[in-house]
């Protein structure tokens, strides 16, 4: 496999795992981060799908791509939402580690530069996870008046 048609099944599945995510969440807004953060899993499949159709990179491919192509596990089920958003936290520290890998092991400056994208963006969902997940875990310092 590819490293960009591996990093295509990536997204998809964390798309997949960020919609089923927010299917279990009754709150809107956490319902809402959810959703948004599936939206940003397509554009960034869209995006590879795009350089992989362009014809940019050459495709003799080294071949060290990791055989289990899902960082994604199942959707926490019936657990409260500080569990559910620290899975989210640890699948995007993963998906950061493996386009980190990537953008390592390839000899392409394209790829590199498009694993090292993938990094900074999913940095910013981990980033943004850990906050809300601070929340969760502290309201008290967030909302003092509780």
């Amino acid at each position: 496999m590819h490293p960009l048609d591996y990093a295509m099944q990536i997204e998809l599945n964390g798309k997949e795992f960020y919609m089923k995510q927010a299917s279990l969440m009754e709150d809107s807004s956490l319902r809402e981060i959810f959703e948004g953060l599936a939206r940003d899993e397509e554009k960034h499949y869209q995006l590879l799908k795009q350089i992989m159709d362009s014809g940019i990179y050459d495709y003799a491919g080294s071949g060290f791509v990791p055989t289990n192509a899902n960082i994604f596990g199942e959707p926490v089920k019936n657990a409260n939402y500080v569990t559910i958003y620290q899975q989210a936290v640890d699948f995007e520290e993963q998906a950061i580690d493996l386009y980190s890998d990537l953008a390592r092991q390839t000899t392409s400056e394209r790829e590199k530069e498009t694993f090292l994208m993938l990094v900074r963006e999913e940095e910013g969902h981990r980033d943004l996870l850990r906050r809300i997940l601070e929340l969760l875990q502290r309201p008290e310092e967030w909302y003092p008046h509780l």
